[in-house]
């Protein structure tokens, strides 16, 4: 499964030399995720109530490669890499969209606890819905606010 989120820099993501803040990409890559588990139909409070299972960020690991700027339009890869007993392994690139340049790659593994926050391994649900390469169904997210 793989989702592209558009992403627009605003100012506020910026330093005082337009450069975006690294603590924007980890936000990036929450967005991201949100949109991949979004596009595969597991809303993250029906999945809750429904299966008494949450898929939480265990670990990021990311690789800054340059610098993405104030007004740059950028474009979020994510893609399931695999799943193991216990975790799943999503892989994120960032890219201009202008030039499509990579700006940042990163890795985030995603563990699964119950309702009493105890580690349970990958759910079927998950599983079926979070198929690596498996076509998206929906159209792309976006990060626009709804009107």
């Amino acid at each position: 499964m793989k989702v592209t989120l558009p992403i627009r820099v605003v100012a506020f993501e910026t330093d005082y030399g337009g450069v975006v803040s690294n603590t924007r990409y980890v936000e990036y890559l929450e967005r991201g995720r949100y949109a991949l588990l979004q596009d595969c139909g597991l809303s993250v409070e029906r999945v809750l109530e429904t299966h008494g299972v949450q898929a939480v960020v265990r670990r990021i690991d990311i690789e800054f490669l340059l610098p993405a700027r104030h007004e740059d339009e950028l474009e979020l890869h994510v893609e399931v890499q695999s799943h193991s007993g216990a975790t799943t392994t999503l892989i994120s690139q960032l890219f201009r969209s202008r030039d499509q340049v990579l700006l940042m790659r990163a890795t985030q593994t995603l563990a699964y606890i119950d309702a009493r926050f105890r580690v349970v391994r990958v759910p079927q649900v998950f599983r079926d819905a979070l198929a690596i390469n498996k076509p998206a169904t929906n159209e792309p997210a976006t990060n626009e606010p709804e009107a």
